[in-house]
């Protein structure tokens, strides 16, 4: 399986400044780290180290420091299908991954830019990301669509900067949802007392075009929905109730729904 991956900035001038390079550098972390979190989680996150920094044409090649590789060959096969064009989500791509790849659009810009950035794994080119990658990544997060309903997870995060936001770990999806609460003493209170446990999550649910959610905005009520261990479980009725038993309600509501299992 790929395990090295390596980002090429090929600058517009004949070399590349520090602060092209520097900007290049936090861009390919937030990246890495946001596709890494979809892959394996917050407690199986993985540290990435440098494998290898040429100056030529500036080519850092990182890998992560433990691991099966399973995050570089998502990041390769997400980036090809979103520079070649593609109105679905590459699996582990999530909103947060898709909103870190509008903000690269600032390394083509301004007094020192680059031309383009390619994107090798295992030496092996499979992406060349261009000043247009704000514009293909919008057609992924514009082409879905949005009602209102629930999701449920385990709420794993919470970030009080800016607009608060907690982010949950879908059951059925099984990848983070970044859920928009209001601001207030309250209802940050009401979040912490939930944290790492399994919640229902009430308001307006943003999915892609593969029914995949993505986020929630307008949050009404985030509830506590950790199953009481003392109480029977619950058994389907008639259709479709042989199915469910055979696959498991969060299997089965995924296929309803049309995103395939990870």
């Amino acid at each position: 399986m790929a395990n090295r991956i390596t980002f090429v900035i090929n600058p517009d001038d004949e070399s590349a400044s520090v602060g092209l390079l520097l900007k290049s550098l936090h861009d390919i972390s937030r990246l890495l780290r946001d596709v890494d979190y979809a892959v394996y989680g917050a407690k199986n996150r993985h540290r990435w180290v440098v494998h290898e920094l040429k100056s030529s044409a500036p080519s850092i090649t990182l890998q992560p420091e433990q691991g099966d590789g399973e995050a570089v060959q998502a990041i390769g096969a997400g980036l090809h299908a979103i520079t070649t064009g593609t109105d679905q989500p590459p699996p582990y791509f999530t909103e947060q991954v898709l909103e870190d790849l509008k903000g690269m659009r600032r390394l083509f810009g301004g007094k020192s830019k680059a031309r383009s950035m390619s994107v090798l794994v295992n030496h092996e080119e499979t992406a060349t990301i261009r000043r247009d990658i704000a514009e293909k990544a919008s057609r992924i997060l514009t082409a879905g669509y949005h009602n209102l309903g629930s999701l449920e997870g385990t709420l794993e995060a919470i970030n009080v900067h800016g607009r608060p936001t907690v982010t949950i770990w879908d059951r059925v999806s099984r990848s983070p949802v970044r859920c928009l609460i209001p601001k207030s003493d309250e209802w940050i209170a009401h979040v912490k007392s939930l944290l790492a446990r399994r919640v229902l999550v009430t308001g307006e649910v943003h999915y892609f075009v593969n029914g995949a959610p993505r986020s929630v905005s307008g949050v009404i009520e985030i509830e506590d929905a950790t199953p009481d261990a003392n109480l029977p479980r619950a058994e389907f009725g008639s259709i479709p109730n042989r199915r469910v038993r055979e696959v498991g309600a969060a299997e089965w509501l995924s296929s309803i729904r049309g995103v395939s299992g990870r």
